[in-house]
């Protein structure tokens, strides 16, 4: 025999348990769907915002480091042109020059040429150099080289200072040098017009070329 019916209420209810269940497991599996992709995505997030954070800081510190070094400007092959006060040109170059705050440039390998009218320039080159724009003076030392096309005569000295104003090269370290009229050395010394005018000061001492022949001797200022 069949069995009889539950009531109406009770079957009402059991569907009501089974669509709350029903409901209950949707959102379940939806959540579970959601942080299996929220999960990943947010463990990515987190490593790319350490990531970023480390290279921002890395920007940041070299930023400082930069402050830390006196705000160091470096140039590569720098050239520096101007006149002296007679309209004569020169030129400065350097193998890397390095500017601070100050009115000083300090520069590598340094070169400095000096032009004159008959096209004849004097040329120097030494170690180190530091040029200062308010003055408009260069220093340089460390195995200073003066070449003179003018009078042909090749000078090494220890230091040398050049007024790019007037032109004058000078120098109080120990001088020597050689060229069409012999050789010559003395402790200090000083260029004047673009090479024209030598003077050689303190324990002067000269060999000259005479006719042909070496003429050797001690020789005051020239």
């Amino acid at each position: 025999m069949n069995e009889p019916l539950p009531p109406l209420d009770d079957r009402q209810e059991d569907a009501e348990r089974v669509h709350r269940a029903m409901h209950a497991w949707r959102r379940r599996s939806q959540l579970i769907h959601f942080f299996r992709k929220a999960l990943p995505a947010g463990i990515a997030a987190t490593l790319i915002a350490l990531l970023g954070w480390v290279g921002i800081k890395q920007v940041l510190l070299s930023l400082e480091s930069l402050r830390v070094r006196d705000n160091v400007v470096r140039m590569v092959n720098p050239r520096f042109y101007g006149q002296d006060d007679k309209g004569r040109a020169y030129v400065l170059g350097a193998r890397e020059a390095q500017r601070g705050g100050g009115e000083q440039i300090r520069l590598d390998d340094p070169m400095l040429r000096l032009g004159n009218m008959a096209g004849k320039p004097t040329e120097l080159t030494a170690q180190k150099g530091y040029y200062d724009e308010k003055n408009r003076s260069v220093r340089l030392a460390g195995d200073v080289q003066v070449k003179d096309a003018g009078s042909g005569f090749h000078f090494k000295t220890g230091e040398a200072k050049i007024d790019t104003r007037s032109g004058v090269i000078s120098g109080n370290a120990p001088i020597q040098g050689q060229g069409p009229l012999g050789q010559i050395s003395a402790s200090s010394y000083a260029i004047y017009d673009q090479g024209a005018r030598v003077v050689f000061k303190g324990g002067v001492r000269a060999r000259l070329e005479q006719r042909g022949r070496p003429a050797a001797g001690n020789g005051g200022p020239r």
